[in-house]
């Protein structure tokens, strides 16, 4: 596993030029596909974000959840959320979505993820921009830390990138998995604290099994940022950080040993 992971590092180092460049391109790509580009990504998530809004002010009303107003709590784990989706959906199939790259011509596949997750974080920068004017529209600006944004962006950039590089392998040789994959996404957005917070978890292992999950650490993180300050633990961070060490070992072995077979099953 060593040196599978010394093999695609050194893979990723050589390529990194062709990764920063492919990314840009699939951003422009996926701009002219119809006449409004880019803009029907933020369409959606505004329409996703008013209504999940709504939904809760008629439900339990224009409350505060962990100490701020309800609808900053919410887009502070929701904005968050929409890149690491984007990256668990479209970021996962960046293999099988180039199977004619993959089979006509002598190309890297092992960095596909990555350009992919390059891609995604690309398009959704504006997103964050949107999060910070929310926040200074609702006068909690002068909580923010920029510090922490900047590193809680790359820990979700390199959960994210551990994570393609093991799911995209697995997704490119088996359909089955896809299907199992997918029934996973369904629900894995209502597991972490987005719409609801840890105060209503009561149980001592429930909060736990909650909190298995690396992605709860990045959600959690980015409230920190923008307006509660330092709260995680450091053992906390070390899990967070080991579950992508585990993550990115794991996933520069499969790719390693199934570079070569990727183009048969396709």
């Amino acid at each position: 596993m060593i040196k599978s992971m010394y093999d695609i590092i050194r893979e990723h180092k050589e390529q990194s030029r062709l990764i920063i460049k492919m990314a840009f391109l699939n951003t422009e790509k996926q701009t002219v596909r119809s006449s409004l580009g880019i803009f029907w990504t933020y369409f959606h998530d505004i329409v996703y974000i008013f209504v999940f809004v709504i939904f809760r002010m008629l439900i339990a009303g224009n409350g505060r959840m962990m100490g701020m107003n309800s609808t900053v709590y919410m887009l502070t784990g929701m904005i968050p959320w929409f890149f690491i989706n984007d990256v668990l959906t479209q970021g996962s199939m960046a293999i099988r979505s180039n199977s004619g790259i993959v089979q006509s011509i002598r190309f890297p596949v092992p960095v596909l993820p990555t350009i992919e997750v390059a891609g995604i974080f690309l398009k959704r920068i504006i997103s964050f921009a949107m999060l910070f004017a929310v926040v200074l529209a609702y006068g909690y600006i002068r909580y923010f830390h920029m510090l922490l944004f900047v590193y809680y962006v790359l820990c979700s950039l390199a959960l994210c990138v551990a994570w393609n590089l093991t799911i995209t392998a697995f997704i490119a040789i088996s359909d089955d998995f896809r299907q199992l994959y997918d029934a996973f996404l369904r629900v894995l957005i209502y597991t972490m604290p987005i719409l609801w917070d840890f105060s209503h978890v009561h149980t001592l292992w429930a909060n736990i099994l909650l909190r298995v999950n690396p992605m709860v650490y990045i959600i959690k993180g980015f409230r920190d940022a923008f307006v509660l300050g330092p709260t995680q633990d450091l053992a906390y961070t070390a899990y967070f950080w080991g579950c992508v060490l585990v993550l990115a070992g794991v996933g520069c072995y499969v790719q390693d040993k199934l570079k070569r077979y990727y183009a048969d099953f396709i």
